[in-house]
């Protein structure tokens, strides 16, 4: 029989060496794409792109650029869609490689021109002239597929409203990767 001291020895040393295997290699710039859905309107769609640095094993920083757009719908008479931009930086939770769950923070901006009709219902935004600034979680699944290629999932909870929260599935692509 195993002891409750015992199973958290045992434990420990099983996250400590999980912990060693990183999300990427140091030093790595990765550029990815990705698809995102929009909970906020049914009917709008996103693409983007982003470029990662992860200077260490445990920590990336991210910049993405986002295109929300909005699918023509005969009963709506609306913009056609809006830019984003986020920068963020994520830290590594859980990792069963090749498999890691990252989770981080950051910045989030958009050129949405409707967000005055919903200001109500914002965590926290502040407005710059057309462009609209705010605060993200990020929670992120990334497996990696082959040596260069990672697939990953992501819920961004947004502080603009629950309107702009996005899940995201992408591509990323390590240049670092041996």
């Amino acid at each position: 029989m195993s002891s409750p001291k015992q199973l958290c020895l045992l434990l420990l040393f099983i996250v400590s060496i999980s912990a060693i295997q990183g999300q990427y290699e140091p030093n790595s710039l990765n550029f990815g794409v990705a698809i995102n859905k929009n909970f906020g309107l049914a009917s709008e769609l996103g693409i983007g792109a982003r470029v990662e640095y992860a200077p260490n094993c445990f920590t990336t920083y991210m910049g993405e650029f986002n295109r929300q757009i909005l699918i023509p719908d005969d009963t709506e008479d609306r913009h056609t869609g809006y830019n984003e931009v986020a920068l963020g930086v994520n830290l590594i939770l859980f990792n069963w490689y090749p498999t890691t769950i990252t989770a981080g923070i950051g910045y989030v901006g958009n050129d949405e021109p409707g967000l005055d009709e919903r200001l109500d219902k914002a965590f926290l935004v502040i407005q710059s002239g057309n462009f609209n600034h705010g605060a993200q979680i990020k929670l992120r699944a990334l497996h990696q597929l082959t040596i260069p290629i990672h697939i990953y999932v992501e819920l961004n909870i947004k502080s603009l409203g629950r309107r702009y929260d996005t899940f995201v599935i992408g591509f990323n692509y390590d240049f670092a990767a041996r």
